[in-house]
């Protein structure tokens, strides 16, 4: 048993890389209503034959030059949307008067609003970059940070490895100071037993 599922605008905004005013915009173009609902909050959920088709919009918007209407008639032809989606899109522009005006002012809504879209998704865009921008810039703050942490750690340890060294150096001159002072007091005495007398004392044992 298949089971639908039903995906919120933002999430399908994110996934396609577009403004979520620019995913309402292609739903009424490109979505079927049974293939779109709201929820309780107003929110569009979308399913996945709609998403699908969004998905299918992007990679042609971004392959070419070619408009949105034009993506419309395309898919209306090929079979994946029904031309009750063009009617209902014609009705909604005010198609009520003669054919021909209807066309003109239809073309002018249809142009007014693809420029619309446009901007906002050139917004959108915009924003991602000062985004990035902004990210780029505070890890570049961090980055100076930790340098400037690391040089005072250096610093600190050429400060201390001095100490150290004065110290050992303090220390070796009062060692060879102490052996000096040891080697000039220490008694001359010899394990030879005939060393014991002094040079006198032999001469007079001699006599």
């Amino acid at each position: 048993m298949d089971v639908q599922v039903w995906m919120a605008s933002k999430e399908v905004a994110d996934r396609l890389d577009v403004h979520v005013r620019t995913l309402r915009n292609w739903l009424d173009m490109f979505v079927p209503e049974q293939e779109r609902v709201k929820n309780p909050q107003g929110h569009y959920l979308i399913s996945e034959v709609g998403f699908a088709l969004l998905k299918e919009v992007k990679e042609r918007k971004d392959a070419g030059n070619a408009s949105l209407r034009d993506i419309q008639r395309q898919l209306v032809e090929e079979g994946k949307l029904p031309a009750e989606i063009l009617s209902a899109r014609e009705i909604a522009a005010g198609d009520e008067h003669d054919a021909a005006a209807g066309l003109d002012r239809h073309g002018l809504q249809t142009a007014l609003h693809e420029m619309e879209m446009t901007v906002q998704e050139t917004l959108f865009q915009f924003q991602k970059e000062i985004a990035q921008l902004s990210a780029m810039n505070q890890l570049q703050s961090t980055i100076l940070q930790k340098i400037a942490d690391i040089e005072e750690m250096q610093e600190s340890l050429r400060l201390e490895m001095r100490r150290v060294t004065f110290e050992m150096d303090l220390m070796h001159q009062r060692l060879t100071r102490r052996k000096q002072r040891y080697e000039k007091h220490q008694p001359r005495w010899s394990l030879n037993p005939f060393r014991w007398f002094t040079r006198t004392d032999r001469t007079m044992s001699i006599e």
